[in-house]
């Protein structure tokens, strides 16, 4: 290996390493897609329990669905999220988005 070839890739692992700034982005295609009436969803069966120790509940599921389809503000979610220092850096082949903010005290 050369001194350039093992340059070049040390500089590779510290762009990997770094930190970067993030902000959250939801694209309107996809909260329009997210909006299609849930009745396209498959869901599992009901469950064989009346608590949860299956899961979560399929209606809980069903209902949760029913509000990011209808009632949830992402627009106003994703400004309250970059209202905050986000970041982004990659760790063992997986980026990791983080917020960094410090305590007051």
């Amino acid at each position: 290996m050369t001194e350039s070839t093992a340059a070049q890739r040390a500089s590779k692992q510290a762009d990997k390493d770094a930190i970067r700034p993030f902000q959250a982005n939801f694209p309107e295609t996809e909260l329009t897609e997210l909006r299609r009436p849930h009745h396209a969803t498959k869901w599992p069966e009901r469950e064989t329990v009346t608590d949860a120790t299956q899961g979560v509940q399929l209606a809980t599921m069903q209902n949760s669905r029913a509000i990011g389809e209808r009632e949830y503000d992402w627009h106003k979610c994703e400004a309250r999220l970059n209202a905050l220092p986000q970041f982004i850096t990659e760790i063992d082949g997986l980026d990791i988005h983080f917020i960094h903010v410090r305590s007051k005290t």
